[in-house]
């Protein structure tokens, strides 16, 4: 009898200590569950739409260990073999089997081409992530999201609106369109290329102010030191556990559409550096206090023609400015985004409608002659990558003498034309 007392103590201790294991309140759900996961693609419905990832577990995966959660966004014209083929975006090797891995597929746009749309795929994240909290077993406090170009684009975007979840971000080749109303904090390795032609260095440069300020990091030269690479350099003072790094390297693809935009061969070994250096840190909603770099407001006023045979229903306007004398097809992101959420307001085919006093974001804009676009997003296009064949454009060439812009002449509106995409943006 005292020995099956015994045995009993002992058993209910066991119990005890693996329920505290259990409930640590930092494991997923998935943890110590029963669901048989495998690698390979896999699909859920989101926004009523059939989704795709591929799902790279570990070898000897167990739901009894809760691993780091890595998402991973591939660039415009690809798909999530772009990563398992671990060619070009070297980050499943460096990672190996130490964390989680996630490879989610972008819609294909208008012209049948993969593409991020920063609205939509939000809503896509957020099932993609219960599904997996549900049935993975990671760590809540070590959930990563990397990602090139649109994909750099869309990691921006999760680090802003969804900082209470991720841990930290990498965009590579990429800049951040919209740091209003975020949530959370997470620390930075932004990398990009000196010589991008897509994405112009001054926006990258620009999102990692954002960052170094949001996180309270200093960029004085005495408190910078060298980072995970040699091209990178890792901000001091910032708030604790949100480090912030910017690598601004001279990797060229010479096969590449942008030998600058390219996903450079160090990438993958140092943003897995520095994912896996950070200490674990419990998501919250609270956003970082630091000084963000004063945006240098302007105005500009503009008019659109609206064709009697344009198509579709207008929601939204982007206000932006290129080099001078663009013209379409267009093949990098603007050097200056002024604005890119102007409201339609009223308009009527066939006529001209006028935009006035519209507040722009006139930062690192010197005074000259500029090509000034404007673009209008229809529904159910893409957002903000304007689909080809869909949604409309208008360019003028343009000098600036002031910060407040006006544009007398109306801008004539066509179908934004294709460009050359190749599967590596």
């Amino acid at each position: 009898m005292k020995t099956n007392s015994i045995l009993r103590l002992l058993t209910i201790g066991l119990v005890a200590l693996c329920a505290c294991s259990k409930k640590s309140g930092f494991e997923s759900s998935g943890c110590w569950s029963h669901t048989e996961l495998t690698t390979g693609l896999k699909t859920i419905t989101s926004d009523s739409t059939q989704r795709e990832y591929y799902l790279k577990l570990p070898e000897g995966y167990t739901a009894k260990t809760a691993y780091p959660l890595v998402l991973a966004f591939h660039g415009t014209g690809g798909d999530y073999t772009r990563y398992t083929e671990n060619d070009y975006y070297n980050i499943q090797g460096a990672v190996g089997d130490e964390a989680i891995l996630v490879y989610p597929n972008a819609l294909p746009n208008a012209n049948n081409v993969a593409q991020w749309d920063y609205d939509r795929d939000l809503i896509f994240f957020d099932d993609l992530f219960q599904e997996l909290e549900a049935n993975a077993c990671f760590d809540t406090r070590e959930v990563f999201a990397l990602g090139h170009s649109s994909g750099a684009g869309i990691s921006h975007t999760l680090g802003c609106k969804r900082g209470n979840i991720l841990r930290a971000i990498s965009p590579v080749a990429g800049s951040l369109v919209d740091s209003q109303d975020c949530i959370g904090q997470v620390a930075v390795i932004q990398i990009h290329g000196s010589t991008d032609t897509m994405v112009p260095p001054f926006e990258a440069m620009k999102s990692r102010d954002y960052w170094a300020g949001i996180n309270s990091c200093s960029r004085e030269a005495s408190v910078t030191t060298v980072g995970i690479d040699p091209s990178c350099e890792a901000y001091g003072e910032c708030d604790q556990d949100f480090p912030v790094q910017f690598c601004l390297h001279d990797f060229e693809d010479p096969t590449h559409s942008s030998p600058g935009h390219a996903w450079p061969d160090f990438a993958g070994e140092a943003i897995w550096e520095f994912f896996k250096g950070l200490p674990p840190a419990a998501p919250s909603d609270k956003p970082g206090t630091g000084e963000v770099p004063a945006i240098v407001t302007g105005r500009i006023s503009f008019k659109i023609h609206y064709p009697s045979d344009f198509e579709g229903i207008p929601e939204t306007l982007a206000v932006s400015l290129y080099p001078h004398g663009t013209r379409q097809p267009l093949y990098s992101s603007p050097t200056f985004i002024l604005n890119t959420d102007v409201p339609i307001g009223d308009y009527r085919l066939g006529e001209i409608s006028e935009y006035s006093n519209v507040e722009t974001d006139m930062t690192g804009v010197e005074f000259g002659d500029y090509t000034l676009s404007v673009v209008v997003y229809i529904a159910g296009g893409n957002y903000p990558i304007p689909t080809t064949g869909k949604d409309y454009t208008g360019l003028q060439d343009i000098t600036i003498d002031s910060t407040t812009i006006i544009a007398d002449t109306p801008f004539e509106l066509e179908h934004v034309q294709s460009f050359r995409v190749t599967a590596v943006q």
